[in-house]
């Protein structure tokens, strides 16, 4: 290669390196505790930032740097093997009752009641808020959620700390758990066709962001106890997670969840990543922060749906429960 060859082909392997150098980190936060904000918005990105290691790729190969690009193609591909998961699916085989759940965060009690009654009575056997406000409750039965939805459980609280389940199925031995920065709660639903009832769980991580990352963190130190203890309680019964986690599947806090049986309905689905915050700007969603998991089930649907008033989208998924629930039953990939 001539000297005036090289200097041309300077600004490219220059890019490639920078591209290279941001694929790499975003890659790297995936497996990093998170500690600071820094790591915390890098590994919520890192699905938009590893898509500069194609790009590296590319440059190095117009610049005929060939060891860098083979590395910056190895990124690429170990990009694509955490990312391809989520797009899959898994093949649930088993006879199975269906149950409907929807999610969402209310934004303190700001979301229309009237749309979110509708949206339950066509879509949901089971709906689980978050930020559920002591008003907004009251707006919510006023606007016949509890005609369609006669058993309930609700922590209702001022501000972005309540959390409420409604059902049309009955709700036995319903829970707080404490020590949470906002409500945690559980109950049992006696679904027909069910041997063992399943166990609801609805909760909301404390936000990481703008304020100061301590209780996101201590909240997620507690998580995966929490989440063992309630499948040893569920026994042989599907648990059916749904929250505002406030943590992407990019971050390792929440890959630790996926233990002891319990899985994504994203991935379960193969619906992939669907972005649920922010929703209330001129740019769509970008980033997934809301979550259903399971144990001893099968989400076989995700989607998320328009919530009018809140910052988030919600989730809607369609979960499939074994008659006779059990460890593996649910599972079948």
């Amino acid at each position: 290669m001539s000297g005036r060859s090289k200097i041309q082909r300077m600004p490219q392997t220059a890019l490639g390196l920078v591209a290279l150098v941001v694929a790499g980190c975003a890659f790297a936060s995936r497996y990093l505790p998170i500690t600071n904000h820094a790591a915390l918005i890098t590994a919520a990105l890192s699905p938009y930032l590893m898509l500069c290691a194609p790009v590296a790729a590319a440059l190095f190969l117009w610049g005929r740097h060939w060891s860098l690009a083979l590395a910056a193609a190895g990124l690429t591909m170990a990009m694509l093997a955490v990312q391809l998961p989520l797009y899959r699916g898994s093949d649930a085989r088993t006879v199975a009752v269906g149950l409907r759940v929807i999610s969402a965060n209310l934004r303190e009690g700001q979301a229309d009641p009237g749309h979110l009654v509708r949206l339950a009575r066509e879509q949901a056997d089971v709906v689980a808020f978050q930020e559920l406000t002591p008003q907004e409750a009251d707006r919510l039965s006023s606007a016949g959620l509890d005609a369609r939805f006669p058993y309930r459980f609700l922590e209702a609280r001022p501000g972005p700390g309540g959390v409420g389940v409604w059902s049309r199925f009955p709700i036995n031995e319903p829970r707080r758990i404490g020590g949470y920065t906002f409500e945690f709660l559980t109950a049992q639903l006696r679904v027909p066709g069910v041997s063992t009832d399943p166990t609801v769980v609805v909760a909301h991580m404390a936000g990481p962001w703008p304020r100061p990352i301590d209780d996101w963190r201590r909240d997620w130190n507690r998580l995966p106890v929490t989440m063992s203890e309630v499948g040893e309680q569920a026994g042989a019964g599907a648990v059916i997670v749904a929250a505002d986690l406030n943590s992407t599947t990019d971050m390792r806090p929440f890959r630790a969840l996926l233990r002891n049986g319990y899985g994504d309905a994203a991935e379960q689905s193969g619906a992939g990543i669907k972005p649920t915050f922010p929703a209330d700007s001129r740019l769509p969603p970008f980033i997934a922060i809301d979550h259903v998991l399971t144990r001893n089930c099968t989400a076989t649907s995700q989607r998320t749906v328009e919530i009018p008033g809140s910052d988030h989208r919600g989730l809607v998924v369609t979960i499939a429960i074994p008659p006779s629930a059990g460890p593996g039953t649910g599972l079948m990939t």
